[in-house]
């Protein structure tokens, strides 16, 4: 039986923006979101060679320039901010209303991945179980479907009180974001 090491790596670039606060009208001051990407390579060895380190290398950054291309895209083109952007102001603490599109895109994540997962666990203790399968595989599955709402339900409150919040704002602001900062892995083919 062979042995394989998972090699981790990861790698991450700041983005400076700012914001007028929709609430208490101040300014943020400088803030910086963090877009952070990894990538992993398996190998037989504890350590890499030169060549499979370059080549994790490779990958990281272009997980990177994906991840800061996407980020772009999304707030330019779609007004979509991730969630790296922090909306709550550094004085009266309240969120803005230009965060509440990443923050939907947000609530169904987790839950969508919990369903997924309980899926292929009932699966799997349906096909691996000696006795009771069906009984087992539902057992199972049922778990991480009630997990899945659960956890749904649990975000959407959040998402309401962040909504119910930023229908009280005075105005409607957008960041102003300082994608030159990252205007070298935009440049990226």
């Amino acid at each position: 039986m062979s042995t394989y090491y998972k090699h981790k790596q990861s790698e991450s670039i700041e983005i400076p923006y700012s914001f007028c606060c929709e609430h208490c009208l101040k300014e943020s001051g400088k803030l910086a979101a963090t877009i952070e990407a990894t990538a992993e390579l398996n190998s037989n060895f504890k350590n890499l060679n030169e060549k499979k380190q370059m080549k994790l290398d490779e990958m990281t950054h272009e997980n990177l320039v994906r991840e800061v291309k996407r980020a772009h895209t999304n707030a330019t083109e779609k007004q979509i901010y991730s969630l790296a952007f922090k909306d709550d102001c550094p004085y009266c603490h309240k969120p803005q209303s230009w965060a509440i599109s990443g923050a939907k895109k947000d609530v169904y994540s987790w839950p969508f991945a919990l369903v997924i997962v309980g899926i292929i666990v009932g699966i799997g203790g349906y096909l691996y179980m000696e006795e009771n399968k069906l009984m087992m595989a539902a057992i199972f599955a049922g778990v991480f479907f009630a997990l899945a709402a659960g956890v749904f339900a649990y975000k959407m409150i959040l998402f309401s009180r962040k909504k119910q919040q930023v229908s009280n704002s005075l105005q409607n602001n957008l960041p102003t974001i300082e994608w030159s900062a990252v205007q070298h892995l935009l440049d990226e083919a």
